[in-house]
C-alpha cells in the first residue's frame, strides 16, 4: 500500500483496522485529561494497528474557549490527517470547489487534492455523530477509527 497517495477504498480499510495505544497508561490519562471542564489540553499518542503501523492520535484545545478543538488520526510517517474532527472552528471552511463550511465539521484523507485534509463535511452531513463536547467526541471519534484498548480484546 502506498501510504503517501492512498485511495478512498484505502482510506476506509485504514479507517476500519483495529488499533491499539502503544502506551496503556498514556491513552488512560488522555481520558482523564480531556475530562477537564477547563483549559488548554495538547496531547498526542502513539497508536499501532495489527499491521504495525503507526499514527498518532492528537487532541488540541486552546486555552480562551474551551468549546473549540480538535482531534485528529494521522500516520506517523506520512504526516497526513486520515481523519480530523473540528468542532466550533473560528472560522469557516473552504473546500477545493469553493464551497464554504461553517460550523462543526470532519476532514477525511482524500488523494484528489495536494493537501489530503482539504475537503471538510460539516457533521451533519457525515457519517460521525454530531456530537461536541469533548468527552463525546474523543468516545466517537475512537470508536469511529476503530481504537480499542488491548485488554478489551483479550
Amino acid at each position: 500500500m502506498n501510504y503517501s497517495n492512498l485511495d478512498d477504498a484505502q482510506v476506509q480499510e485504514i479507517i476500519n483496522r483495529l488499533k491499539h495505544p502503544k502506551n496503556q497508561l498514556t491513552f488512560d490519562q488522555i481520558y482523564n485529561t480531556i475530562s477537564a471542564m477547563f483549559g488548554k489540553i495538547e496531547v498526542g499518542e502513539t497508536i499501532i494497528d495489527d499491521d504495525d503501523i503507526q499514527y498518532i492520535l492528537h487532541i488540541f484545545r486552546g486555552r480562551l474557549n474551551n468549546e473549540r478543538f480538535s482531534i485528529h488520526l494521522r500516520l506517523k510517517d506520512f504526516h497526513d490527517h486520515i481523519v480530523r474532527v473540528d468542532i466550533h472552528p473560528s472560522n469557516r471552511h473552504i473546500n477545493p470547489d469553493g464551497k464554504v463550511i461553517i460550523g462543526s465539521h470532519i476532514h477525511i484523507y482524500s488523494n484528489k487534492h495536494d493537501k489530503r485534509d482539504s475537503i471538510a463535511i460539516p457533521l451533519k452531513d457525515s457519517n460521525f455523530p454530531n456530537v461536541n463536547q469533548i468527552i463525546d467526541v474523543f468516545t466517537e471519534f475512537i470508536s469511529y477509527t476503530n481504537i480499542r484498548k488491548e485488554k478489551d480484546n483479550e
